[in-house]
């Protein structure tokens, strides 16, 4: 008896919506860190995804949207990279350590992709809202490092999230000047100087 037929689909057409839009973002992600998003091209993209440019736009409506998610994707990755070490951390051990991972030591692409992305923001409003709600983030994982100091009795603050929005704006100024010519010395001389403002705005005498 001859075996019945089963069709069986191309393995490319087995990838889920969801799994081909991530495999897209991944690639996207690897070329805007190595060249910026103004060097990078649909094409570029879909040569080095394997895909046709038609594709590319299967998934996502525009060339804006993509650089949104995938930007998106790389900020909450470096969100997660931080928070991960503060957990259980000692408050002003965490404090020091969130400041420290946000001033660039060294020429890595990834930190001109916040640059990009903020230049990005000026002329595209839901680049804007998300850069915003990301920052909003950031900030927030500095309040949380504030408010446990306050309970610990370590820091003496009415308003942790105003405080930390004071010192993460301060921190993200030095970061665009550190970036221009980063240095482990740099880095930790400017860490110093956020610190000092960090002490006052905390009370915190140790």
């Amino acid at each position: 008896m001859q075996a019945p037929f089963i069709y069986r689909r191309p393995k490319e057409l087995l990838m889920s919506r969801i799994d081909r839009k991530d495999q897209i973002i991944a690639a996207a992600l690897e070329l805007f860190r190595s060249k910026g998003f103004a060097d990078v091209s649909t094409r570029d993209l879909a040569e080095h995804a394997g895909l046709s440019r038609s594709h590319v736009y299967h998934y996502f409506s525009d060339w804006n949207e993509l650089r949104r998610e995938a930007f998106v994707r790389f900020a909450n990755e470096q969100l997660d990279e931080v928070r991960a070490p503060l957990v259980g951390v000692p408050p002003l051990e965490a404090l020091v350590g969130f400041l420290r991972d946000c001033l660039p030591c060294t020429a890595d692409a990834g930190w001109a992709l916040w640059l990009d992305a903020w230049d990005e923001a000026m002329h595209d409003p839901q680049m804007a809202q998300a850069y915003l709600v990301i920052n909003a983030q950031w900030q927030g994982m500095l309040a949380e490092v504030i408010e446990q100091g306050v309970i610990a009795g370590v820091f003496r603050c009415d308003s942790p999230r105003r405080a930390a929005r004071q010192i993460f704006a301060m921190a993200m100024g030095y970061a665009d000047d550190l970036m221009l010519n980063p240095s482990t010395e740099s880095a930790e001389a400017v860490l110093d100087e956020v610190m000092e403002v960090a002490r006052l705005l905390l009370d915190l005498r140790a």
